[in-house]
C-alpha cells in the first residue's frame, strides 16, 4: 500500500492534469463542458481508497473512460475529450511530451480517420 504522501502527490497530478485541460478545452472550443469538468474525477476519489494500488486505480479508470483508447465504442465527445486530453498532457505530465497530433501518430495511427477531422476543426493543425 501506498503511503499518504504519495497518494496525495497523485491527487494533486491529476488535479494539475483536470486544470490543464480545462484551460485547453476552453480555449479549443470556447466553452468548458460538463464532460470537462467531470474529466479524471473518478481518479480523485479512487486515490482516497488507500485499500487499491495506484496500478489497479489507472487499470480501473482507463478501462472505464470512454476517453481512453479501450474496446468501449466512442462518440464524437468521446473523440475530442480523448484528443483535449492528449493535448493538455504535455503541459502537465513530463513522461508525455507530445501535443495530440504527434501522440495520435505515434501511439494511434489507427484512429487517424476518427480524430483528424476533429482535430482540424478544433484548430489543432496549423
Amino acid at each position: 500500500m501506498e503511503n499518504l504522501i504519495k497518494r496525495f502527490k497523485r491527487i494533486r497530478y491529476t488535479w494539475k492534469h483536470k486544470t490543464a485541460f480545462l484551460k485547453i478545452e476552453k480555449q479549443l472550443r470556447g466553452y468548458n463542458t460538463l464532460r470537462g469538468y467531470l474529466h479524471d474525477s473518478d481518479k480523485l476519489f479512487l486515490y482516497l481508497c488507500l485499500w487499491m494500488s495506484s496500478e489497479k486505480i489507472q487499470q480501473i479508470h482507463r478501462h472505464h473512460q470512454r476517453h481512453h483508447v479501450n474496446d468501449k465504442p466512442k462518440s464524437r465527445e468521446d473523440y475530442i475529450e480523448m484528443i483535449i486530453d492528449w493535448e493538455s498532457a504535455r503541459f502537465t505530465k513530463k513522461d508525455k511530451p507530445l501535443n495530440a497530433y504527434d501522440t495520435m501518430l505515434k501511439f494511434y495511427p489507427q484512429l487517424e480517420k476518427d480524430v483528424l477531422p476533429l482535430m482540424k476543426e478544433l484548430n489543432l493543425l496549423k
